[in-house]
């Protein structure tokens, strides 16, 4: 299963640059008001990025898990529960259809 493209569809919050006012002394000893940047991050952006980290370090293919089914298959042991795939297949439509 391929995860490519995912965070374009996530919204984000737009980064914020603020300009606030630093102090600095001069030679004559007066303090004088230097702008500098402030950079603050959405929890939103802060969480995209979170786990944008996490599913590069994820890898995208299991092999030890798609050997073992190709073994099962190649046995004639792999069998499928109906069931399982009903209540999967029905769990999505309906987390399809709350988030309409």
């Amino acid at each position: 299963m391929k995860l490519t493209g995912i965070f374009s569809q996530i919204k984000t919050d737009k980064v914020q640059v603020k300009k606030s006012e630093g102090t600095f002394a001069s030679k004559s000893d007066k303090a004088q008001v230097a702008p500098t940047d402030r950079v603050e991050i959405s929890a939103g952006s802060m969480e995209v990025q979170k786990s944008k980290e996490i599913l590069e370090q994820t890898p995208a293919v299991r092999a030890d898990k798609v050997t073992a089914l190709k073994e099962q298959i190649a046995r004639g042991e792999y069998q499928v529960d109906p069931y399982k795939v009903a209540d999967k297949m029905m769990a999505g439509l309906i987390s399809e259809v709350l988030n309409d």
